[in-house]
Formats: structure tokens, sequence, C-alpha cells
């Protein structure tokens, strides 16, 4: 604790978090490059992004880790766009950020 007290002191206390919404913005720019170019307008960010809005105003929501939040919502529009071809990104993505079975607990 002491080490951490000096690290948080050396940057002023200015410490920021990664957010959902960060992660949201990751994980739909890496999957839409794994689209074709006529595929790339199915999954549209600003649903993403007010699918997002919509769960921080459950408190529910505020409990769940930033990037199993994002993760989640592009999982669902995937499935509800079904965008088949975009499921197996999503696993890699589940098993590259460690969230695997804390996604599946939100669906």
């Amino acid at each position: 604790m002491r080490m951490e007290k000096i690290v948080l002191e050396k940057v002023c206390w200015k410490v920021k978090g990664t957010t959902a919404f960060q992660f949201l913005q990751l994980y739909y720019s890496l999957l839409q490059e794994n689209l074709p170019l006529e595929r790339r307008n199915s999954i549209n960010f600003e649903r993403l992004e007010a699918q997002l809005k919509a769960c921080h105003c459950r408190i529910i929501f505020s409990k769940a880790k930033p990037s199993v939040l994002a993760l989640s919502i592009i999982a669902l529009e995937i499935q509800a766009q079904k965008c088949i071809e975009l499921t197996e990104g999503v696993e890699c993505l589940q098993k590259h950020s460690k969230d695997y079975y804390s996604t599946k607990k939100l669906r």
C-alpha cells in the first residue's frame, strides 16, 4: 500500500479507469475490421451507445465490469442482427479479455 501511495502521489492522484464506452469503441472497431465492406453497416454504433446509456440507468449494471458490459451489449446486438460471421470474433474477444464466464452470467 505504501508503494501504491507513492505512485499515486507521483501522478498527482490523476488516475482514470477505462470506461465501458471506451471498451465499446475498441470492441466495435475490432469487429468491424472482420466484416466484409457490404456488412459493415449492419451493426450500428449509435444503437450500441444508446443501449449502454440505458444500462447505466439501471443499478444492477453498475456492478458489472466495464469490459463485460460492453462485450455483452455487442454480443446481444450481434445475435439480434443475426451477424453470424461475428460470433467467432466475440468469442475470441471474450477469451482474450478473460471475461468469458462473467459475460455469460450477464446474458
